[in-house]
């Protein structure tokens, strides 16, 4: 028995816990063993600088790049959701580029270096990507198409603005900030609190995504949850480092660069990679459609073309016997050269004691029998000669390039074949005519051939006159 969908979502939700505990006992043994195993060392400023300087810029060039994606891919979907991730990730990538250079031992560019002016950057950069993760989850599924496509770059400007009145006001040691490191190194209980509350806007951000996990069933949401949960234990290394050259600082900067590559996957996975499987999709199935179509469209033609064969041998042809019909005749009688020396010949024929036929056996033996007469006639008839029936048992061939004697073949040919094939038996009686010795206009021709044939129902029938 196939499993339903609610049992499929209670093991996808299943997978999910599994995938984060996984996540969580691989940091958890990593923080552990620097921590309680006493491996935090600290280093030289030569040895942790380069690493330190490398992860960062890593961490601001993919911040960028998700920014780039959500940027382009707003114009193709307008979810708010995505844009404003992009946002949030570009103002936290451009403060970790000023936390950067405020370090000790970096290039003075914006300031001068001061651990306390770095310290500030980041978690100024640490709050507003929790909170850009928090608010995202009530953004989710929202998409303002109706709002002016250029209305991003007013966002955008709000953000690059935002980024520099942070620089501004970090830069003048504003007190609307409170001081994050004192002189003799240590760290102030502000920041510790700052940090756990990063943490618990993180774990409250983890609790909105399971929520959305449970109810759309989206991996992506699988890579989001993984990347929130290394950025927690990436605060905790930040909380309990004790020299900013430490092993402990250095695994919180390990963790965040795990924490961006994952947000990174997951934002191409869901902005580019997703909306291009769609289109490829979209493409197949349109492939599909169409040789549907063809096919479809095709075979419409095949039958719209045997539907006007239909009605064009309808329109020339007796629909019972499949002899032509008088007005075909007529046509292909008109067809006949003329030049001198030309002989043709017509045959008028009916059926002896036609009506004793269907009296006997009825009116469908009497078809059969017009049939029968039929093919017994185009049996032994060429190509070019037609057997047309004007009406009742009345028939009339058209035997073109046929001088009289011919005619009296072709007619007794016939006879012969019916005497083979005819049941119930029946005979036939003919009249033939010539042209242009009998009469050069069409009802002159018939008119001989009639009367040939009323001179040979009276002297007996089943003859040829």
């Amino acid at each position: 028995m196939g499993l339903n969908n609610k049992t499929l979502d209670n093991l996808r939700m299943v997978n999910l816990r599994l995938k984060i505990i996984l996540i969580s006992l691989v940091c958890f043994s990593l923080y552990f063993g620097v921590t309680m195993l006493g491996l935090n060392q600290t280093y030289s400023s030569h040895f942790f600088l380069p690493l330190h300087t490398n992860i960062e810029f890593f961490c601001v060039f993919v911040a960028l790049c998700t920014f780039t994606a959500t940027w382009y891919s707003y114009l193709n979907n307008c979810s708010i959701y995505s844009y404003f991730i992009g946002l949030g990730l570009l103002a936290v990538g451009l403060i970790d580029l000023l936390h950067l250079y405020s370090c000790e031992g970096m290039p003075h560019i914006f300031a001068s270096a001061c651990t306390n002016r770095a310290t500030l950057y980041h978690v100024i950069a640490r709050f507003l990507m929790s909170l850009t993760f928090l608010v995202s989850v009530f953004l989710y599924g929202k998409e303002f198409c109706s709002v002016r496509r250029h209305y991003r770059f007013y966002f955008f400007a709000a953000t690059i603005a935002l980024v520099i009145f942070i620089l501004f006001t970090v830069s003048i040691d504003s007190p609307l900030y409170p001081a994050m490191h004192l002189p003799d190194g240590s760290f102030t209980q502000a920041k510790i609190y700052c940090e756990y509350i990063i943490i618990a806007l993180f774990a409250a951000s983890i609790i909105g995504y399971s929520l959305l996990y449970r109810k759309h069933m989206d991996v992506y949401f699988q890579l989001i949850i993984s990347t929130l949960t290394i950025s927690i234990f990436s605060e905790l290394c930040f909380i309990k480092y004790e020299s900013v050259y430490d092993t402990l600082n250095l695994l919180g900067h390990v963790f965040r660069f795990a924490s961006y590559v994952l947000i990174y996957v997951a934002i191409f996975l869901n902005n580019v990679k997703r909306p291009y499987q769609q289109l490829v999709a979209t493409r197949i199935a349109l492939e599909h459609a169409k040789n549907s179509l063809e096919e479809k469209v095709q075979e419409r033609t095949r039958e719209l073309q045997e539907a006007n064969e239909r009605l064009a041998k309808a329109a020339t042809h007796d629909y019972l016997t499949g002899a032509i019909n008088r007005m075909e005749f007529t046509n292909r009688f008109n067809k006949l050269p003329e030049k001198e020396g030309s002989i043709h010949s017509v045959i008028a024929l009916d059926f002896d004691s036609f009506k004793k036929i269907n009296d006997t056996f009825g009116h469908a033996i009497g078809d059969e029998c017009l049939k029968t007469f039929v093919k017994a006639a185009q049996h032994v008839t060429r190509p070019t000669d037609s057997v047309a029936r004007f009406g009742g048992d009345e028939f009339m061939l058209l035997l073109p390039n046929t001088p009289r004697a011919g005619a009296n073949v072709v007619g007794n040919k016939i006879r012969t074949h019916l005497a083979e094939v005819a049941n119930p038996p029946f005979t036939i009686s003919m009249g033939i005519a010539e042209w242009p010795k009998d009469g050069r206009k069409e009802k002159d021709l018939l008119a001989y051939a009639d009367e040939a044939l009323y001179t040979a129902k009276e002297k007996g029938k089943n003859r040829i006159e």
